[in-house]
């Protein structure tokens, strides 16, 4: 089975409390029951058409600025309710 991935914009605050908006990828996974789909957050975000990895703290410096970001954690894993677009 392929993997299916989407962007879904995410918010990101600096210690000085500058917020950004970046894309963060999302993956389609079973969930535990095996029964549903769920999309699951991957440590990965893009700016700019480029992919940047977080680190386990959900961290990232930002290619523009050089400013340290982190990813604000909404939920790891939640369903969509409207139909998504696939990325590839």
């Amino acid at each position: 089975m392929s993997k299916i991935l989407i962007l879904k914009e995410v918010n990101a605050i600096s210690s000085c409390g500058t917020e950004v908006i970046v894309e963060q990828i999302f993956e389609k996974n079973l969930n535990e029951d095996g029964a549903s789909l769920n999309w699951m957050a991957l440590p990965k975000i893009v700016i700019s058409e480029k992919v940047f990895n977080l680190n386990k703290d959900n961290i990232f410096t930002h290619p523009g600025t050089g400013k340290v970001f982190r990813v604000i954690k909404q939920t790891d894993m939640f369903k969509f309710k409207k139909k998504t677009k696939r990325l590839f």
